[in-house]
């Protein structure tokens, strides 16, 4: 026991955990420690997950407030939780898309019956718009944390007690948490193809949800979250819109 090593790095122990690496002091490899190691950490990680979503949802900002006051090992990280909800919301949005796909054939076949003398321009309208709509939750994706975050550094910007790295955490919590609203809405289309016309009404959702984010984090009235709202949301939009009409432009140009 005196020159006992560590079996993982070969370093001396001093107690039940190698002062090294972390690893934990086990003689043998017994079945029962195998299951108990098991359940002890993907039940304490799906612990993590649902706690953190369950707060996502039905306590919009209070994640971010805890992240804040350093209260952060009972929910899963920000970056984590972003990942995760980012990846199912474009899976389950790969489900509606041969529903898209149908609806773009329709649209190309009207387009083609309809052959005018501006036939050119209405086909560089029709590739600027297509583009659009394809690659629009992509940079969605790409550009939604960084304005997000610019977003809400100008309107709080009286705030002098909060940083952009305060702004960026809050930004994380409130795309996951779009992204789970995002996810549900997808999951009804691919559901109810019938009733997607109906069932896109559903973002306004998203718009209540950023409401009572910044009601709950910035501690403002619900009138003056909701003005701050509907600027957060047009400053994004009107970004990423210019980010891929610059684009398009670009590519008309060098092409």
């Amino acid at each position: 026991m005196k020159n006992k090593k560590c079996k993982n790095c070969d370093q001396p122990l001093n107690g039940g955990y190698c002062s090294n690496c972390g690893q934990r002091d086990i003689e043998l490899l017994k079945f029962k420690k195998l299951i108990k190691d098991f359940f002890d950490h993907h039940l304490d990680l799906d612990s993590r997950i649902f706690r953190t979503i369950k707060y996502l949802m039905f306590r919009p900002g209070f994640l971010t407030i805890e992240y804040w006051n350093g209260r952060r090992a009972r929910y899963v990280p920000p970056f984590k939780i972003y990942l995760l909800t980012s990846f199912l919301y474009f899976m389950v949005l790969s489900l509606n898309t041969n529903n898209q796909v149908v609806e773009n054939d329709i649209v190309e076949t009207k387009i083609e019956k309809n052959i005018d003398n501006n036939s050119d321009e209405n086909d560089y309208f029709e590739s600027y718009f297509s583009f659009m709509q394809k690659n629009l939750k992509i940079v969605e994706l790409i550009l939604l944390l960084p304005l997000t975050a610019l977003g809400l550094q100008l309107i709080n910007r009286k705030i002098h007690k909060l940083y952009f790295s305060h702004n960026f955490i809050a930004s994380i919590h409130l795309s996951s948490g779009w992204f789970i609203i995002d996810t549900i809405i997808e999951l009804l289309i691919w559901i109810f193809p019938k009733y997607s016309m109906y069932l896109d009404y559903l973002e306004i959702t998203s718009l209540i949800y950023l409401t009572f984010v910044l009601r709950n984090i910035y501690n403002m009235s619900t009138i003056r979250a909701l003005f701050k709202t509907i600027f957060l949301m047009a400053f994004i939009l009107f970004f990423i819109i210019l980010f891929l009409a610059i684009f398009v432009i670009t590519q008309e140009f060098f092409n």
